[in-house]
């Protein structure tokens, strides 16, 4: 498995089986395979989640899926097609607790607190998890009322996917993507530590970061009990492998 930070909260991930290209809105692509699948997924309608550009890739990628959750609006997605001249492509409309079983892979939506949702990916016997906007969005100078409500929301969203890696005492998240939102101060590190204590985790990578790549080297830091599992990221474009030997990247 390779994984690309394209962007922001984009990410590339290449299996076998397909990419799935999570959270697109804007960055450089690198060229694709015509004859791998190709999996467009968006997890809210922020912009900078999701954006109509991602049907551009359907007149280069005829045979791509798009799994975008059902807060994005249908309109919108609808007039970016006729615009661009192509036939609709295939749209599958997810929200919490709506799962697909596609001949690649299975994606499970859980819920968020924000938009949207995040997303559970299981394909060639991994499983990926794409946060989205889930977080413990302490941000400063709101009630300590808020913040008390945010966190129980998060840890109640950990929980529904903890008993779900708890069925079996193998399971765990080989990939996730986290927020590490620098705009929320001193609670940046907050929704991502909680993650990481609660849930078992092969390898997990930053995102949401505003393009302040240093947060990565930041968290390691702070908490150095991660080296190892958390791989920070520096630049757009960085790629990593994922094989039997664990996690390298690619020059």
């Amino acid at each position: 498995m390779k994984i690309q930070f394209i962007f922001h909260s984009s990410y590339l991930v290449e299996l076998d089986s397909c990419y799935l290209l999570f959270d697109y809105y804007q960055g450089e692509l690198p060229e694709l395979r015509g004859d791998k699948p190709l999996y467009v997924l968006a997890s809210h309608v922020h912009y900078d989640h999701f954006s109509p550009v991602v049907f551009q890739l359907a007149k280069k990628y005829p045979g791509v899926t798009y799994i975008l959750s059902d807060d994005i609006s249908e309109m919108l997605c609808r007039d970016a097609v006729e615009e661009l001249g192509i036939e609709e492509p295939e749209i599958l409309w997810i929200r919490p607790e709506i799962e697909y079983t596609l001949p690649e892979f299975r994606v499970e939506a859980y819920p968020s607190t924000d938009q949207g949702v995040s997303f559970l990916v299981e394909a060639d016997g991994k499983r990926i998890f794409h946060a989205g906007d889930l977080n413990d969005w302490c941000w400063p100078n709101v009630p300590n009322s808020r913040k008390e409500t945010m966190q129980r929301d998060y840890f109640e969203i950990l929980e529904l996917l903890g008993s779900f890696l708890r069925v079996d005492d193998d399971r765990k998240l080989d990939v996730v993507m986290l927020p590490m939102d620098p705009v929320l101060g001193d609670g940046q590190f907050q929704g991502p530590v909680e993650f990481l204590r609660r849930i078992p985790v092969r390898y997990a990578f930053p995102m949401h970061m505003w393009e302040r790549y240093s947060v990565g080297e930041e968290f390691l830091r702070e908490y150095p009990e991660y080296k190892g599992s958390f791989q920070p990221v520096r630049t757009p474009g960085q790629t990593f492998l994922l094989d039997k030997d664990g996690l390298t990247e690619l020059k």
